[in-house]
């Protein structure tokens, strides 16, 4: 599958009549928000997770790429005793596919924003009615696209701080890209910029998405009270020269959707990003680096992002063909 030009993203169909829809809303105004979460053979910390996201929003709806009865099955368990909707789409069809349907749902429950999830996150008391709050207080409320928690890995404590941005106010900062989990979307940006991007399948789906926004003149921000406990890969802090550094042991797939889209989205944005493009650049050769001193399966991993390099210079989108 090749990659449709920039904004014309496959197997989206229009979102209507959200455009128009009042953003000024209350920051306890939780029916307002929409929860979507992505399961793919889900964790048994799963259902603990969709309760605190339950408690936090007006509707929850979870979306599974093709998991087994066996794993989805607390999850199923769970699902009417939070109120939760499922969607069972029978196959992996990729982070960007099954958010999409989260998109859809969202709006036709009138809903102004999406909050989207990934299966291994939790969300800590009151962290959407901290980034509502945010949306308060922005001064360009109407231009808010996403809004960001500052993610902690459960394990080691280590808070992931998204590269870039400035303080704005001791409440937020403006970031030129995130994360998806946790974060919260503007439902009528989508609807002018277009939903995910389906045919990159996995990984840099979320910073394609902001890129995207920031080029129709929305903008990104992180909540600086708000906190989401987020597991990236296995993280590992390591001692590198003078300096602390972090190794994720992502699974080696994943190093080929991580080159591959990164790849297409330097040739995309290197003009209007240029800043974005070259630290992504540079924390593209320091991650292969640390995969090649620290992670095992280095050699398999390194070949894979060889394969990522060559597939996105000819702009191959969709799942891995092994």
């Amino acid at each position: 599958m090749l990659l449709a030009k920039e904004g014309k993203l496959i197997g989206f169909p229009p979102v209507t009549g959200i455009l128009t829809r009042d953003m000024s809303i209350q920051a306890s105004d939780k029916a307002a928000v929409c929860a979507v979460v992505v399961t793919y053979f889900p964790p048994a910390s799963c259902a603990q997770h969709l309760t605190a996201i339950a408690s936090q929003v007006g509707k929850l709806l979870i979306v599974d790429n093709g998991s087994s009865e066996e794993s989805l099955q607390p999850v199923v368990a769970c699902a009417p005793r939070l109120g939760a909707s499922l969607v069972r789409l029978g196959a992996n069809r990729g982070v960007a596919a099954a958010l999409n349907v989260g998109v859809r749902f969202a709006a036709e429950c009138g809903c102004a924003w999406l909050a989207t999830f990934d299966q291994d996150s939790e969300a800590t008391p009151g962290m959407i009615e901290e980034m509502l709050r945010v949306v308060q207080s922005h001064p360009d409320v109407k231009h808010v696209g996403v809004v960001s928690p500052r993610r902690v890995d459960p394990r080691s404590g280590f808070t992931v701080r998204e590269p870039g941005g400035a303080h704005s106010s001791d409440a937020w900062r403006a970031i030129p890209t995130t994360m998806t989990s946790g974060s919260l979307v503007n439902l009528a940006a989508i609807a002018l910029v277009g939903g995910f991007e389906d045919a990159l399948f996995i990984d840099y789906v979320d910073h394609e998405f902001c890129l995207r926004l920031r080029r129709h003149g929305y903008r990104i921000v992180e909540a600086s009270r708000a906190r989401l406990l987020h597991s990236l890969g296995a993280l590992e802090r390591r001692r590198f020269i003078f300096k602390r550094i972090s190794v994720t042991h992502h699974a080696t797939v994943r190093r080929y959707y991580m080159t591959r889209n990164r790849l297409i989205l330097w040739r995309r944005y290197w003009r209007r990003e240029p800043r974005w493009v070259l630290g992504d650049v540079r924390r593209f050769l320091s991650e292969t680096l640390f995969v090649l001193l620290y992670e095992k399966q280095a050699h398999s991993k390194v070949a894979m992002v060889w394969r990522g390099l060559r597939d996105g210079a000819k702009s191959i989108g969709g799942p891995f063909a092994a």
